[in-house]
C-alpha cells in the first residue's frame, strides 16, 4: 500500500490541519486493487491503439467518481484544504513510482501542457540553440515554433534513420548536432508516431556534462517502461499518465531539478499565486490548484498504480515485460502476413511499435479521412480494428503503429494482420 508521502501542511494555534486530513482515496477502493483490470472498451472493438489515449479500467474510474462525490458535497472545503492533501498522495505515488523526490513533482493535465510550460519557462535568447531530433510530437513542434518566433531563438535537429536504427546512430546523431551555441535539448523518451525508445540514459550524461539543460519528453513512458528519473537526472521531465498507467484522461506531472523550481510557473496564475506561505513552496502551490478545474484524474494516479501493479504476480516489472513480449511477437506476425522486416532493434521497443508499410499507391484517397490515413480509415470502418496509420514526413511514408496493452491478446494482432493482408493485398 502506499504511504502518505511527508509534506507539510498549514497549521494554526488553535487547529492542526493534518489532523483533518480527508480519507486517501486508495483507502475507498482498497478492496478492490486485486481485483482484474476491466477496461470499458467497445463490445467488438480491437483496439491497438493505447498509444493515443489511453484506456481507465472500471476500479480507477470508481476511485475517480467517489472524488468527484466528495468534491461536489462541499466544493470550498475540497479546493481550499482537500485538494492539497489529495495532491501529495498523488505526488507521493509518483515519486515512488518514478524514483524522484515527491517535493520535485507538479500535477499537471497532459503531457502537451506539460511541455509548454517547461518550454514557456525557458530564458533564451536571440540565436540560442534549441537541439532536438525529427521524431518528435507534433504539438511540441508547433510550441517550439511559437518560442523561437517569440525570442529568436533556433531549432538544430538532429537525424534519426528509422525503421533501420540502432541506439549507438542516435547517440552519435544527437551528440554530433552540438554546439557552443546549444542552450537546451528537448527529445522524446519514447517517440510518439515512430514509437522507438531513445538512449537518454546515455545521451543526458554527455549533455549535462557539457552545460546543456535536458528537457525530457515522456509522454509515453510512465507504465509503458521502468522509468527512474533520479538516475537518468534531466533537468526537466514532462509526462502524461493517462497513456500506459492507466489513469482517467488529462493526466500528468512535470519533474523540475531543483536548482530550476524558483520561478517556474504554470502557464495560468490563480488567485493564490501572491500568498507565499513558509511551509510550502510555491513550485507545489502554484500547479496544485490553477483555479477552479477537475482535478480528481490526477488524484487517483495511487489507484492506478496500484491496481494495474496487481494485475499480475510479478507486478509492474511482469506487466511491462508482458506486454513488450506481446507486442514483439505481435509485430512478426503482422510483418510475416506482409512480408516485410522489423528492423527496430527490440531494445529501442517498449510496448509498442512502429511497422513500415509500403507508400500509398498512385490514386489511392488520401484526403477526406476520418483518420490520417485512408488505411487507418479501412481497417476500422470495414474491420473494427483501431490502430494508427501515418506519415513521417521526411522519414517515411507510411507507418502503422500497434500497442500491447493488458486488456490485448495475439488473437488481436492476427484479427490485425488478417486485415492488412484484404486491405494491401
Amino acid at each position: 500500500m502506499i504511504d502518505t508521502p511527508q509534506i507539510a501542511h498549514p497549521t494554526d494555534e488553535s487547529t492542526n490541519a493534518s489532523d483533518h486530513r480527508p480519507d486517501p482515496i486508495l483507502k475507498f477502493v482498497a478492496h478492490r486493487i486485486s481485483e482484474p483490470a476491466r477496461f470499458p472498451i467497445r463490445a467488438g472493438l480491437t483496439q491497438l491503439n493505447n498509444g493515443s489515449y489511453g484506456c481507465c479500467p472500471e476500479v480507477v474510474g470508481a476511485a475517480q467518481a467517489e472524488l468527484r462525490r466528495r468534491l461536489e458535497g462541499d466544493p470550498v472545503h475540497f479546493f481550499k484544504h482537500e485538494l492539497e492533501f489529495y495532491s501529495d498522495d498523488a505526488r507521493g505515488a509518483i515519486s515512488r513510482f518514478v524514483n524522484a523526490p515527491a517535493k520535485d513533482l507538479a500535477l499537471i493535465p497532459n503531457g502537451t501542457v506539460a511541455v509548454s510550460t517547461v518550454l514557456a519557462n525557458l530564458d533564451l535568447q536571440a540565436g540560442d540553440e534549441i537541439l532536438i531530433t525529427d521524431h518528435e510530437y507534433m504539438a511540441t513542434m508547433n510550441e517550439l515554433g511559437k518560442l523561437c518566433k517569440q525570442t529568436g531563438a533556433v531549432l538544430k535537429v538532429a537525424k534519426i534513420p528509422f525503421p533501420q536504427v540502432d541506439p549507438d546512430q542516435v547517440v552519435e546523431a544527437v551528440l554530433g548536432a552540438v554546439t557552443s551555441k546549444t542552450k537546451v535539448a528537448l527529445m522524446s523518451h519514447i517517440c510518439s508516431a515512430s514509437a522507438i525508445v531513445l538512449p537518454v540514459e546515455r545521451i543526458v550524461p554527455e549533455l549535462r556534462s557539457k552545460g546543456i539543460d535536458v528537457f525530457l519528453d515522456g509522454a509515453h513512458t510512465p507504465g509503458q517502461i521502468p522509468l527512474d528519473i533520479g538516475e537518468l537526472n534531466p533537468t526537466w521531465y514532462a509526462a502524461s499518465c493517462h497513456k500506459w498507467l492507466a489513469t482517467p484522461k488529462g493526466t500528468g506531472f512535470i519533474y523540475a531539478s531543483p536548482g530550476e523550481q524558483a520561478g517556474f510557473k504554470p502557464l495560468a496564475l490563480s488567485c493564490r499565486v501572491h500568498e507565499l506561505r513558509e511551509d510550502r513552496q510555491p513550485f507545489l502551490c502554484d500547479f496544485d490548484y490553477v483555479g477552479t478545474n477537475d482535478y480528481t484524474g490526477n488524484l487517483v494516479i495511487p489507484v492506478a498504480i496500484e491496481h494495474m501493479g496487481a494485475q499480475l504476480p510479478g507486478g509492474w516489472n511482469a506487466l511491462y515485460q508482458r506486454n513488450h513480449d506481446l507486442v514483439i511477437a505481435g509485430a512478426s506476425i503482422i510483418c510475416d502476413a506482409l512480408g516485410i522486416e522489423q528492423h527496430v532493434p527490440e531494445s529501442m521497443i517498449g510496448t509498442m511499435v512502429g511497422i513500415p508499410l509500403p507508400a500509398p499507391q498512385s490514386g489511392e484517397v488520401t484526403e477526406g479521412t476520418i483518420y490520417d490515413d485512408a488505411l487507418w480509415d479501412a481497417l476500422y470502418l470495414k474491420h473494427n480494428i483501431q490502430v494508427p496509420v501515418w506519415a513521417l514526413p521526411g522519414i517515411h511514408p507510411r507507418v502503422m503503429r500497434v500497442s500491447a496493452q493488458l486488456y490485448n491478446t495475439i488473437e488481436d494482432f492476427e484479427r490485425l494482420a488478417g486485415a492488412l493482408k484484404a486491405e494491401l493485398g
